[in-house]
């Protein structure tokens, strides 16, 4: 399976620099080997904020459920200073929102 991690920035967080936010998000999951992915735009309902702002995303390709739930559990326990994080599962099909 592959993962999406995406951040969304929250209120009065304005970050446009592609290059920092590459190295703040793959120094955050490092262990998971996150793969760059540049922005996305996320779904209205799927957003703490419901705006049409971009979000940056990683990649983690060919995860294993227990990579999964390391990374999910990484998350709960380790949360990203501005941002909501939102993870999405693509079992070769339509991706799911996991968290």
């Amino acid at each position: 399976m592959d993962l999406r991690v995406c951040f969304e920035n929250m209120a009065n967080v304005n970050v446009n620099d592609a290059a920092m936010m590459k190295h703040y998000t793959q120094s955050y999951l490092a262990d998971f080997t996150p793969e760059w992915g540049g922005f996305i735009m996320l779904p209205h309902d799927e957003t703490r904020r419901a705006t049409m702002e971009p979000a940056w995303q990683v990649l983690i390709r060919n995860a294993s459920a227990k990579t999964e739930q390391a990374l999910l559990s990484y998350l709960d326990d380790n949360p990203m200073a501005a941002y909501h994080v939102h993870v999405y599962r693509n079992d070769h099909g339509a991706a799911q929102k996991i968290h």
